[in-house]
């Protein structure tokens, strides 16, 4: 089904067109290309004002996912063909996860799919709000990288975001070696 990628954002700029393929090709490693998908890339202050209309939280994020399904058990899929098809919108906040890429010495092109794979994991039931909860999504994440690399012949960091059992504790990513699992 369909991908609307937009960016709505001015600066750091980033490979658009990679960017929608690195979609493409985790959607379809996630079998979820048949569901309608939107992601939006923004400045800080966009991220910002979603993350507190909608958190809480007054702060920039690196990705604020918005499922169409409230209730999925994580990886459950909703049936592709019903009426409502449309798995949700992710929203990117490129100003944080181009601070997060310098910290851990990773171009912006090379980090995007990462947040994005974390993005799609929570519009399909995946959760991080327990210690739980975040092993179960990380185990996921950690697969999806590793099919992605196979596939593409790229070789993306297998890094994962620290659990938030903290509700107003900022989120950070972490490499996967030194993650709790």
């Amino acid at each position: 089904m369909s991908l609307i990628l937009r960016s709505v954002q001015k600066t750091p700029s980033f490979n658009f067109n990679k960017l929608r393929d690195d979609i493409v090709a985790l959607r379809r490693i996630m079998r979820v290309d048949r569901f309608e998908l939107a992601v939006v890339c923004m400045d800080e202050p966009q991220v910002r004002e979603l993350n507190k209309l909608y958190n809480g939280r007054d702060e920039p994020t690196d990705v604020l996912s918005f499922p169409r399904y409230q209730n999925l058990k994580p990886g459950k899929l909703p049936d592709p063909w019903s009426d409502v098809n449309d798995l949700g919108d992710i929203y990117l906040g490129i100003s944080s996860i181009q601070a997060w890429c310098e910290k851990n010495h990773i171009d912006l092109d090379t980090g995007l799919p990462l947040v994005v794979t974390h993005g799609l994991c929570k519009l399909i039931g995946y959760k991080d709000d327990s210690l739980g909860q975040w092993k179960q999504m990380h185990e996921r994440e950690l697969k999806i990288i590793e099919k992605f690399n196979k596939q593409s012949g790229r070789d993306l960091p297998f890094l994962c975001p620290v659990p938030n059992v903290n509700k107003g504790q900022k989120q950070a990513l972490i490499p996967a070696e030194e993650s709790l699992i």
